[in-house]
C-alpha cells in the first residue's frame, strides 16, 4: 500500500511539472489561461499582415501587472513566452486567423477573452469555439467597447469540453480597423461570477 501511495504521488508530481513546463498555458486553481505568445497559440495567413505589440495583454503585462480577484499576471510563470499581443486588419474575406488550443479538458467551463487597451478597434470580432467533440458556437465581440477587461461569451453560458477558440479578420469594416488577438481562458466554476473566474463580465 505504501509503494502504491508513492506511485500515485509520483504521477501527480509529473502531471504538475508537465503543466508548468508547457509554454503559454497557466493553470491557477480552476482557471486555464492560453497566452497569445505560447505554443498553444497558432497564427495563420500571410505573415506581413500580422503585427506584434509588446507590453499589452493580460499574460504579458509586466509592470504593473493586471489583477482580478487577487490573481495577477506578473505572478504567472511565462518564461520564454513573447511578451506581446498580436493584431491584424479588417478585410471582407478570410485572410489572417488564429487558434488557441484550450486543452480539450473534459469539464463544463466558462469561456473568456482579454481585450487589451490598444490595437483592438473592431466592433465585431468574429470568434468561434469548438466544444463537446466538435460542435461550434459562433459569436462576435465589440472589442472597441472594452479596455483591459476579460469578456465572457454573449450568452454567459458554460460549455462542455471546450477544445479550441478561433478568431479571424473577416469583419468587412474599414481597412484601418484592428482585430486584437490576446489571451483566452476557460474557467471551471459553479457560475460565471465565482471566485476564480475573471472579475469583469458581459451582461
Amino acid at each position: 500500500m505504501r509503494n502504491f501511495s508513492k506511485f500515485v504521488l509520483s504521477l501527480a508530481m509529473v502531471a504538475v511539472i508537465g503543466l508548468l513546463g508547457a509554454k503559454g498555458v497557466f493553470a491557477f486553481n480552476e482557471r486555464t489561461i492560453i497566452c497569445s505568445g505560447g505554443s498553444y497559440f497558432d497564427k495563420y495567413g500571410p505573415s506581413q499582415y500580422w503585427y506584434e505589440h509588446s507590453g499589452y495583454g493580460w499574460c504579458n503585462k509586466t509592470s504593473p501587472g493586471w489583477c482580478e480577484n487577487g490573481q495577477c499576471s506578473d505572478q504567472s510563470p511565462y518564461n520564454g513566452v513573447s511578451r506581446s499581443m498580436w493584431k491584424t486588419y479588417s478585410g471582407c474575406s478570410l485572410s489572417n486567423y488564429a487558434r488557441w488550443n484550450m486543452g480539450n479538458i473534459a469539464q463544463w467551463s466558462y469561456w473568456y477573452t482579454f481585450v487589451p487597451n490598444g490595437y483592438s478597434t473592431t466592433t465585431a470580432a468574429p470568434f468561434s469555439i469548438t466544444y463537446n467533440g466538435g460542435s461550434t458556437y459562433n459569436f462576435t465581440i465589440n472589442q472597441n467597447a472594452y479596455n483591459n477587461r476579460w469578456i465572457s461569451l454573449p450568452t454567459t453560458s458554460n460549455y462542455y469540453q471546450v477544445m479550441n477558440t478561433w478568431l479571424d479578420d473577416d469583419t468587412c469594416e474599414s481597412p484601418s480597423t484592428q482585430i486584437g488577438f490576446d489571451e483566452t481562458e476557460i474557467c471551471k466554476e459553479a457560475n460565471s461570477s465565482s471566485a476564480y473566474c475573471p472579475g469583469s463580465h458581459n451582461p
